[in-house]
């Protein structure tokens, strides 16, 4: 078996950014199976694997990278253990997906995590920023899991299952919830006529300052958090045409109401005026 060779499981949004970039990193990709063959091929031929009909054929491989839905990972597990030879590790690629999941089935197994959000048609193609969390079945895969890791990423952390599930946790908020809120605001600019760039400064500004200043809610601005219910109900008598908007207006609202001037990070917040 060489160093670092590599057997992927899945060829979905995360696998299309991370096994090119493993290869161009020097890792020798070997085999890609997916339940959609297709898939398995494209992601292939970018890589100069083979894609392979099922997981029996995947053969021996150092690492065996598990880039599945969660729901999948154990089904997989069961059968990738039985290929698997005493020095191969096991990897799955889950936020919110225990490492003992793999325990039963894998005598080397891990978890490798890197924290962005992925779409398989706009694949990072700069990995070197991208935070990987990593954890290990003993310190000798630990080792091996961080060398892999390494090749790719600038930023190499240990983290737990529990702390893993806060982190994923944190990037629903952050990205899944931002993103579904910015989706909302481009649905208003669409029915009102409005050019949806021109949220760019404003959303720019607002992520600087958070990061910057090291508390969100120092820098929260808005008629609710100055507690202008005026203004709130007015938004909230506009949006009366779409339920589901105001509806997420009307939640959004309270809770920055029910908030403001709780600081969870320190002193009373200076913005709360804003």
């Amino acid at each position: 078996m060489k160093l670092n060779t590599l057997a992927v499981i899945g060829a979905g949004n995360l696998a299309a950014s991370v096994v090119p970039a493993l290869k161009k990193s020097g890792v020798e990709v070997t085999r890609i199976y997916s339940r959609t063959y297709e898939h398995a091929a494209s992601l292939a031929k970018r890589v100069d694997a083979q894609a392979v009909r099922s997981i029996s054929e995947l053969g021996v491989a150092s690492f065996y990278l598990l880039s599945v839905r969660d729901n999948c990972i154990e089904e997989i597990a069961t059968l990738t253990g039985k290929i698997a030879d005493k020095d191969s590790v096991v990897v799955h690629t889950s936020g919110s997906t225990d490492i003992k999941v793999l325990k039963p089935y894998c005598a080397n197994y891990g978890v490798l995590y890197p924290f962005q959000t992925f779409s398989a048609a706009k694949p990072i193609t700069d990995f070197l920023s991208v935070p990987v969390f990593i954890e290990a079945s003993s310190e000798d895969v630990l080792l091996k899991l961080r060398e892999l890791a390494e090749t790719i990423s600038g930023k190499v952390l240990m983290l737990d299952s529990t702390k893993r599930m806060g982190l994923h946790i944190a990037g629903a908020f952050s990205c899944n919830f931002v993103n579904s809120l910015l989706s909302c605001a481009f649905d208003i600019c669409q029915e009102f006529g409005i050019e949806p760039c021109d949220l760019k400064p404003l959303v720019e500004k607002t992520v600087e300052k958070a990061f910057e200043i090291g508390n969100p809610q120092e820098v929260q601005t808005g008629p609710a958090v100055r507690g202008d219910t005026v203004t709130v109900e007015k938004h909230l008598k506009f949006l009366q045409t779409n339920l589901g908007l105001q509806q997420v207006y009307a939640v959004m609202s309270e809770y920055i109401m029910n908030t403001k001037n709780v600081n969870r990070y320190g002193s009373k917040s200076q913005y709360s005026d804003g």
